[in-house]
C-alpha cells in the first residue's frame, strides 16, 4: 500500500521537480507577419528569352485552333455524307467529331483567358 503512494506522489510531483531543473526557454522571436505575397508579380524581363515563350504560346494557340477547325470540318463533312451513303454510323460518328472539336475549340480560344485569370493578382 504504501509503494502505491509514493508512486502516486512521484508521478504526480515529477513534472514539477523536472520543470525546476530544466534551463530557461530563450525568448521565442517575434511573429514578422510572414512573407508577402503581394509584391510577387510576373516580370517578362527577368526571365531570359521571354519573347521565345511567347512566341511558342501564340504557335500552339494557332495550331490548337486550326486543329479545331480542322475537326470540326471533317465532322460536318461525315455528318453530312454518311446518310447519302447510307452509313448512318459515319454519321454519328461526325456529329460527336464536330461536338468534341467545338469544345476543343472554346478551351483553346480561352486558355489566354485563363491563364491571364490566374496571373492576375488577385
Amino acid at each position: 500500500m504504501i509503494v502505491h503512494w509514493v508512486a502516486a506522489v512521484m508521478t504526480v510531483r515529477a513534472p514539477s521537480v523536472v520543470a525546476a531543473l530544466a534551463p530557461d526557454p530563450t525568448p521565442t522571436p517575434t511573429p514578422s507577419g510572414g512573407f508577402d505575397f503581394g509584391r510577387i508579380s510576373p516580370d517578362p524581363a527577368a526571365v531570359p528569352r521571354s519573347d521565345l515563350f511567347y512566341k511558342l504560346a501564340n504557335a500552339a494557340l494557332f495550331l490548337g485552333v486550326i486543329s479545331a477547325v480542322a475537326g470540326l470540318a471533317a465532322g460536318a463533312i461525315a455528318f453530312g455524307i454518311g446518310p447519302i451513303f447510307g452509313a448512318h454510323i459515319i454519321s454519328d460518328r461526325g456529329k460527336s467529331m464536330m461536338w468534341k472539336a467545338g469544345l476543343v475549340a472554346i478551351v483553346v480560344g480561352s486558355a489566354t483567358s485563363i491563364i491571364g485569370f490566374l496571373l492576375s493578382e488577385i
